[in-house]
């Protein structure tokens, strides 16, 4: 019988305590599971990545004379990061709320073991890349490839719900394109 009352005086609490986890928590729970799964899923592709983002032509001194983007390891990077986000984005997500949160009282906020909130979120993402031609100095160009991942995350409970989204951006690749230097300049006055 004591162990039925404190079973029901316990889920009681348990329904009470829920019901203050407020909706600025969920969504810095959100906001963190988002930002580990791409972290995770950017690091993981990265690391199995075997040919170089760019490709460059050189002339038959051995200079440089043009610098292009390799589609095809661009596009098998989007595909893995795409497939690994799928995976890890949908499902179930736990979050530490300390006990103390639970109870509403100001002076027990934050304190206390961590009791896991599952939250069960839904995501999508998309991966784009940009390219940039920058000066460099004189004769010097940078051409930069940056990977941009965007995504977003919904929990589908009605109790927790919240969205996030998050994006990031990836530097892929930095090459420095030097040209000949002029060893006299002519200037002309008017």
């Amino acid at each position: 019988m004591l162990l039925a009352v404190l079973l029901g005086v316990g889920a009681i609490f348990s329904e009470w305590g829920l019901s203050s986890i407020s909706p600025e928590l969920t969504e810095e729970a959100a906001r963190g599971h988002l930002l580990t799964c791409i972290q995770k899923a950017v690091d993981h592709a990265l690391a199995g990545q075997e040919s170089p983002f760019t490709q460059a032509s050189c002339d038959s001194q051995g200079r440089i004379t043009a610098v292009s983007a390799d589609a095809g390891a661009l596009n098998r990077l989007k595909g893995d990061i795409l497939e690994e986000l799928e995976h890890s984005l949908n499902g179930r997500a736990s979050v530490g709320v300390p006990v103390g949160s639970l109870t509403n009282i100001a002076l027990l906020n934050g304190r206390g073991f961590s009791v896991p909130v599952r939250l069960n979120f839904e995501g999508s993402a998309d991966v784009s890349f940009q390219t940039e031609l920058l000066p460099a100095g004189i004769n010097q160009s940078c051409h930069r490839i940056t990977m941009t991942v965007l995504a977003q995350v919904y929990s589908q409970s009605k109790r927790f719900a919240v969205s996030a989204q998050e994006s990031t951006a990836t530097v892929l690749a930095e090459t420095l394109v030097v040209g000949e230097v002029p060893q006299a300049a002519v200037l002309r006055s008017s």
